[in-house]
């Protein structure tokens, strides 16, 4: 006895055919989370005072590295250290328990930070906004992944 496989190779083909069609749907889901983590994360720092001008130099960057048969999509959200105040983010997102007063002080030349002598410490309490805002969206990312694969079977016609 033999048995018809014809429509089971036909969605096995079609199924083959949603990995390489949800690539761009999924950078989509990826590209739409980063920035609502990132607004989120900026929204929050600009709310700290003293250092709310941090907010602008949070960015996100996607990125697509293929090799070897595959493709890795990867994110990075966090603070651009070339935008103003950019520095300051490791400062804002992990604190600094022992942060004292600095003053501009010009040596051979060039103008250097140095603590302020005498000086106590100003503990400077971690924020938390990056790691906070990403919690804050998984359930987003999940579901723009999932939307992302129906749309690829979709387009693949299942």
């Amino acid at each position: 006895m033999q048995i018809d496989t014809t429509e089971i190779d036909r969605l096995a083909a079609d199924l083959g055919d949603v990995g390489a069609l949800a690539g761009p749907f999924i950078n989509s889901a990826v590209q739409g989370t980063s920035v609502k983590i990132k607004k989120a994360a900026q929204k929050k720092v600009s709310k700290r005072k003293l250092f709310n001008i941090a907010a602008g130099a949070i960015d996100y960057e996607v990125a697509v590295f293929r090799g070897f048969g595959a493709s890795v999509l990867k994110s990075e959200i966090g603070y651009n250290k070339d935008k103003p105040a950019g520095a300051l983010g490791n400062l804002l997102e992990f604190g600094a328990p022992n942060a004292k007063a600095h003053m501009l002080v010009k040596r051979d030349g060039k103008w250097i930070a140095v603590p302020v002598p005498g000086d106590r410490a100003r503990p400077v309490t971690p924020g938390n906004e990056l790691a906070t805002s990403m919690k804050e969206n998984e359930a987003d990312f999940e579901y723009g992944l999932s939307e992302a694969l129906k749309d690829a079977e979709k387009k693949a016609g299942l």
